[in-house]
């Protein structure tokens, strides 16, 4: 491809309407969030359970642990990051590593390895191959009745996990979800459309920046 058509490219995606919209909600995101994962929770107690789906390094495991003083409990799909999280959090009682994902039904799950962008909806490159557990039985194995938050970033795996918890009727015992919604195709504004609605009829989004982060508490939660 020429200079010129490079160029061309470029100049086409920096003034796409959409584009420029997502721009504009990031720089918000920042300013309101900082840079990385959100970490601002009010109303955590001591010892409080907070589930980290997706934990990749383990950096917003060990901010939670050490700012709040809760228990965490991540869930890794990629085996290589799940083995480093175990050696990360070797003899710390409060983090808890599962290494596999949570979603609809047992099974196994190819994904691009390709670092925190890992995932199973993009086919090109190398892959690796996780465990998948269905969501209810390992609630229940775990004795997550009560759950203060639920970070989710699984590169496109939300659209199978949110579903799960809302038909299973687990979403009720969440008490705040900050999620990252991921777009690979157009069809994922649907389905993004899709699971808000049905999220809303038990929780109420406090703040949001689509396909960035946006952050749902339970309806009464009052804080």
């Amino acid at each position: 491809m020429s200079v010129r058509s490079e160029l061309s490219k470029f100049w086409r995606i920096l003034t796409d309407p959409a584009y420029r919209a997502f721009r504009r909600d990031y720089k918000n995101f920042r300013r309101a969030h900082g840079k990385g994962t959100p970490g601002a929770y009010t109303g955590l107690l001591t010892g409080q359970t907070v589930l980290d789906v997706g934990g990749f390094h383990g950096e917003w495991a060990e901010m939670m642990r050490r700012r709040y003083a809760v228990r965490v409990e991540v869930f890794e799909l990629h085996p290589s990051f799940a083995k480093d999280l175990k050696a990360r959090f070797a003899g710390q009682e409060d983090v808890v590593i599962h290494p596999y994902a949570i979603g609809h039904a047992d099974g196994e799950m190819d994904l691009s390895d390709d670092g925190d962008a890992s995932s199973a909806l993009v086919g090109d490159g190398p892959s690796v191959t996780g465990q998948v557990r269905a969501v209810g039985p390992v609630f229940e194995e775990n004795g997550l009745d009560h759950v203060a938050v639920m970070k989710v970033n699984i590169e496109g795996g939300e659209y199978d996990l949110l579903p799960a918890l809302i038909e299973d009727g687990l979403i009720d015992r969440i008490d705040r979800i900050t999620v990252q919604f991921h777009k690979f195709t157009e069809d994922d504004r649907a389905r993004r459309d899709e699971i808000r609605e049905a999220l809303s009829r038990t929780h109420d989004c406090v703040w949001c920046y689509p396909f960035i982060w946006e952050e749902w508490h339970k309806k009464g939660l009052g804080v």
